[in-house]
């Protein structure tokens, strides 16, 4: 939940009663596929600039 909040895609009141657990883990899996995909392009970008 940490992680949601941190990252500004969720407020406590919204994780507390908008939404449920099964909910909140795709939003968390949704952040961290996004950081892979920022991780990759960005080590790709770098292998190209060398």
């Amino acid at each position: 939940m940490y992680t949601l909040i941190r990252e500004r895609v969720a407020s406590m009141y919204e994780l507390t009663y908008v939404y449920n657990l099964d909910e909140m883990l795709k939003l968390y899996d949704l952040i961290m596929m996004q950081r892979d995909i920022e991780y990759a392009k960005s080590q790709e970008n770098r292998r190209g600039d060398t």
